[in-house]
């Protein structure tokens, strides 16, 4: 194929056409198949003119597959999307969030324009951050500046760090001491301005901050820009400290400057040759120059302070690149890979192309045999137009496909972009604990949910939630995000899972019954099986739900069966019941049937409702199955604890807090398998536990952890922090089960 497509057919050599290639090839293997039958080449031959025409419509074939992948992934009216084919681009993968002092400087750098400098210092013993600020001295309003500060802060944080606190630094001023030669022409008032704005620059973070567009980034590579870019602004910080002589070879190169003959920067009247942890005074009247000289030749021009503080100003405002803050675009560092739609998806029966004469004279066995050329061809084309669909992430194309072929073409270019970003989606624990029957379908539709998120999942891999903003849905711990999509789970970190039952008048009873290890709603239960002969029991088989069918829909329905005339529902049930192996169907009479159900944790079985119908008995039991398999989920999710946020002494330290009475959390092995990945996506340098909690234990700690991280939020409530984070540590000691994070639990 050629590997470079035009707007036009390229004239090649006769012995190298396609076409002539599959003449010559067809000539030779029906010469091979024939033998002595064989003449020569008859034109008229109607296998001769079939093969002529079956050999063009192969070569538009291979015209057609010949154009570049991305091609074929561009619609009508929209570009090749890299992020529906879960290809995303270096920069919303890269980089990541900020780990070292640097990237916090940087982040900071580039979104508080008002400061000149910025220091920043972890704790290594406790992880609390202290940020301290120079303010440009022509910055006029201090408000609000800390504030945005901590915002910006706490919506970059990682786990277990904190912001001790922010200040303000008032940094001692040098005073500028210098007599200097300018150009002719030059104003005096313009060049004393552009020295003390390189002074300015020069002690100041901001000499480095390019945007994408700028000279100065020319030079950079993609890697570079990965590296020391945010939010579409490159930040570069000082390697070394400035000094005396650094500053000097800087002004020397001031334009307009022709060279200076005394020049200092002087603390109590003394020079300074280390420059770092100062400001520059700014002269405000004439007063204030009397140690500056500006000399044009053998005069000393008179300098207009008004002039020279609007300059001044000027500079900074332009040449500090504050104007830069607003309006930025991403560098453009990766071009995005060209691709044109290309109409070619319809099909020109072959035999349309043979000579008038075969028109309507074509046989059954010959136009069938004509066809299946046709349908080769078609089939291709067809393979080709569903590509955009086949390798989409998108939750719009996911319900398009249930063939078994496509499937598993699915499932493969899935297993590649795992490979690719070093993810799992389908783990092996996973598919064998698949205990609410997740058909194909939805294994690729969980699978895909989690791969869109892949790139934020590997960026902020870990980030913890903004505490400054409890309320907002996407606030959401990244290894929460991870845990929750890798199992199909709404990450949400507003939802609570103790209203689930709830909010269906539901309340679940994990008590024995009389101390016989059978559960509750004895009212129900059959002795011993005595009326269930295995003669008279039939096995409950899978049946679609209705279209469009929803939980509230199952819900009404579960209300002809008696059993759930009144709200207790055992735990056994609840969990068990997402399975129909454990139904069954019993006839107890004539026109006389029972939905029951065999307890696998407890033993025994419970009758949940009776009908003349065994059709309608077997439909409740696929209503229900649905139902509480539905309830499951919903009831499942996983709390990230900080308690470093309101206790200092303890730092690096988390805590996992997970439901433990639904079907899969009630597993041990699943457990652990939970507690395996918790620990591979929690950062190496934090410790913890992981605690499974019972449906009150769980309720007391959802009011608890939602109340704490409101007063994290407040400042008001400082004072009820420490006795909420007690009370979540009482709740949490008395867990069912408790499980060290570490491998050596």
């Amino acid at each position: 194929m050629d590997k470079h497509k035009e707007p036009y057919i390229e004239q090649q050599p006769e012995e190298d056409a396609l076409y002539t290639k599959l003449q010559r090839q067809t000539q030779e293997e029906a010469q091979r198949l024939s033998g002595a039958v064989w003449t020569d080449y008859n034109a008229h031959d109607p296998g001769v003119t079939l093969a002529e025409a079956a050999n063009h419509a192969l070569a538009e074939l291979d015209y057609k597959l010949g154009f570049p992948l991305t091609d074929y992934l561009t619609g009508t009216s929209a570009p090749f999307d890299t992020e529906r084919a879960g290809l995303f681009l270096p920069l919303q993968a890269y980089t990541t969030r900020p780990v070292t002092e640097d990237d916090y400087r940087r982040i900071l750098l580039a979104h508080i324009p008002e400061a000149d400098s910025i220091e920043v210092h972890c704790s290594p013993e406790t992880g609390g951050y202290t940020i301290g600020l120079v303010l440009s001295p022509f910055c006029e309003n201090e408000s609000g500046i800390t504030e945005r500060v901590r915002a910006l802060f706490h919506s970059r944080r990682n786990l277990c760090e904190w912001l001790e606190k922010v200040e303000i630094a008032r940094p001692d001023t040098l005073d500028f001491e210098a007599d200097f030669e300018i150009m002719p022409g030059e104003d005096a008032a313009t060049m004393l301005a552009r020295v003390y704005q390189c002074i300015l620059s020069y002690l100041s973070d901001r000499e480095t901050m390019y945007r994408p567009d700028s000279p100065e980034a020319a030079d950079a590579s993609p890697e570079e820009w990965l590296e020391d870019t945010e939010d579409g602004l490159r930040v570069v910080l000082k390697e070394e400290a400035p000094t005396e002589h650094g500053l000097y070879q800087r002004l020397l190169h001031v334009q307009g400057v022709r060279s200076f003959h005394t020049c200092y920067l002087k603390k109590d009247g003394v020079p300074q040759t280390r420059l770092e942890g100062f400001s520059l005074h700014i002269p405000a009247d004439r007063e204030d120059l009397e140690h500056i000289h500006v000399r044009c030749g053998l005069t000393e021009p008179r300098i207009d302070m008004g002039r020279f503080l609007e300059r001044l100003r000027g500079f900074h405002f332009t040449q500090d690149r504050f104007h830069e803050r607003t309006g930025r675009k991403q560098p453009d560092v990766w071009s995005m890979p060209q691709s044109t739609y290309r109409d070619i998806y319809s099909h020109y029966p072959i035999a349309c192309d043979l000579p008038s004469c075969y028109g309507g004279a074509l046989s059954a066995t010959f136009g069938a045999y004509v066809a299946l050329y046709d349908k080769l061809i078609q089939d291709g084309l067809k393979e080709t137009e569903r590509l955009p669909r086949l390798l989409s992430l998108a939750e719009k194309d996911m319900g398009s496909f249930h063939d078994r072929d496509t499937l598993r073409q699915k499932s493969r270019y899935l297993d590649f972009l795992d490979n690719m970003y070093g993810m799992e989606s389908n783990p092996t624990w996973l598919t064998e604990e698949n205990s609410y029957g997740e058909t194909p379908e939805e294994t690729l539709c969980r699978r895909a949910g989690f791969l869109r998120n892949a790139a934020r999942l590997a960026k902020d891999r870990s980030g913890a939630s903004d505490i400054l903003h409890p309320d907002e849905t996407c606030n959401t711990p990244t290894i929460k995000k991870h845990f929750c999509l890798l199992l199909g789970l709404d990450p949400n970190n507003g939802r609570t899972v103790s209203d689930v039952l709830p909010k269906h008048n539901l309340r679940l009873s994990e008590e024995p019954w009389e101390g016989h290890g059978m559960a509750v709603r004895e009212d129900s239960l059959l002795i011993g099986g005595r009326m269930l002969p295995p003669d008279k029991v039939q096995a409950v088989e899978y049946r679609e739900l209705p279209d469009g069918w929803t939980h509230e829909d199952c819900r009404r329905t579960l209300l002809e069966l008696p059993f759930f005339n009144e709200n207790l529902l055992p735990g056994d049930l609840f969990r068990g019941g997402t399975d129909l192996g454990g139904y069954r169907i019993a006839e107890t009479g004539k026109e006389e049937y029972l939905l029951v159900y065999r307890h696998r944790e407890h033993g025994g079985w419970t009758n949940l409702g009776q009908g003349s119908k065994p059709d309608r008995l077997e439909m409740l039991a696929n209503v229900l199955r649905h139902f509480l398999r539905e309830l499951n989920r919903k009831s499942e999710t996983l709390y990230v604890v900080e308690p470093v946020l309101v206790d200092r002494s303890c730092p690096f330290e988390v805590v996992f807090v997970l439901p433990a009475w639904t079907c899969r959390f009630h597993r041990p092995r699943f457990r652990e398998k939970c507690r395996e990945l918790l620990r591979s996506i929690t950062p190496a340098h934090l410790t913890g536990k992981v605690c499974w909690l019972g449906v009150e234990e769980m309720r007391e700690f959802e009011i608890g952890y939602h109340r704490l991280m409101y007063a994290l939020s407040d400042s008001r409530f400082e004072n009820e922090r420490k006795g909420l984070l007690e009370a979540i540590g009482t709740i949490t000691a008395a867990a069912q089960e408790t499980q060290g994070l570490d491998d050596t639990h």
